[in-house]
């Protein structure tokens, strides 16, 4: 496994970050998978999106040990509108995961780092969704802890909302 290197974004990165999104959605054409590509995903998180994100302090990226540019991004939000239920609870909503095609475990070592931010800063879930109908993308997340917590539609997009609750910190 490659050594990978997590942290906040910089604003240098955030165009390369970008970059991810869009590699992203045209391996998701070229491998039939319907989800960003038919959501005008890119149109709806556009480049400011994820400047305002970065100084917002919530953009991370991924990189390889010896490499700058970045081959893996999240947002991570202390509050989420498709979380109503949940308003009240100490959580971090995963948002924008994508890693560049090809780099293997990125997507795990992603949710690893984020869930150990979520344990350190004192947050009880990690909460995320992804399309209802993506079944790899479901069982990939179950296989990881994250449980089904019901579906939501947005727009066109039909998701499933998961959730993973977290140990206590240990003080």
């Amino acid at each position: 496994m490659k050594d990978y290197i997590f942290g906040l974004a910089e604003k240098k990165d955030i165009e390369d970050i970008f970059a991810l999104y869009a590699e992203r959605v045209r391996w998701m054409d070229a491998h039939g998978i319907r989800q960003w590509n038919v959501t005008r995903y890119l149109e709806h998180y556009p480049l400011s999106y994820y400047r305002e994100q970065c100084e917002q302090g919530n953009l991370y990226s991924l990189r390889c040990a010896g490499d700058d540019l970045p081959v893996g991004a999240v947002v991570l939000r202390q509050s989420d509108e498709r979380w109503p239920d949940k308003a009240d609870v100490p959580a971090y909503y995963i948002h924008n995961l994508v890693t560049r095609p090809g780099i293997k475990e990125a997507g795990t070592h992603i949710l690893a780092e984020a869930e150990r931010l979520a344990v350190e800063h004192g947050k009880r879930l990690v909460c995320l969704d992804c399309a209802v109908d993506n079944t790899v993308l479901n069982e990939y997340y179950a296989s990881k802890g994250y449980a089904e917590a019901g579906k939501f539609v947005e727009g066109s997009y039909c998701g499933m909302r998961r959730e993973k609750h977290l140990p206590a910190l240990r003080q």
